[in-house]
């Protein structure tokens, strides 16, 4: 076979255009799962999802309850319980039972503004003893986490039941 510089070109463009399909469908593929993009080095976007992690976990029911108090405690495992159901204005209240940092929004309902934008880089580390509590009213999906001393992050998760108004 002869090749001829309209030989070559076609074959640069052809080749050209493969890589450039191949590449849009790689990137679509990201971008079609929550929470890749968000630095998760897992590359599994569901444990970056509310939902996804709400139905993974057996959830405690505290319905009915004015005020739920949750553990922290990075040496035991995190949060206790660290996937739970509540009524709209329901109080959270955290306690800490061990050093960690405190507490970040990672996939909230997008009505609730968690203490002005509050992220992982942002939060203080706290000792055991801290507490911290919290009204939520926006009903929906929610997932927070902390990381211990290690740096190494556990999460919880809840669900705010909408209200029968």
């Amino acid at each position: 076979m002869e090749w001829t510089r309209r030989r070559v070109v076609g074959t640069t463009v052809a080749a050209i255009a493969l890589a450039g399909c191949l590449g849009e469908d790689s990137a679509d593929d990201g971008g079609e799962n929550p929470g890749d993009d968000d630095g998760d080095e897992s590359g599994n976007g569901a444990d970056r999802d509310a939902e996804s992690v709400l139905e993974a976990r057996d959830l405690e029911d505290h319905t009915g309850e004015e005020t739920v108090e949750i553990r922290v405690d990075p040496d035991g495992g995190g949060f206790e319980p660290n996937a739970l159901e509540i009524d709209q204005d329901t109080v959270l209240e955290w306690t800490w039972e061990g050093a960690s940092t405190g507490i970040y929004p990672i996939d909230i309902p997008p009505e609730c503004v968690w203490d002005e934008d509050v992220d992982e880089d942002s939060v203080d580390d706290q000792e055991a003893g801290y507490q911290y509590d919290r009204l939520f009213w926006a009903d929906g999906a929610y997932l927070y986490g902390s990381r211990d001393a290690d740096g190494e992050e556990f999460t919880g998760a809840f669900r705010v039941l909408e209200g029968d108004d």
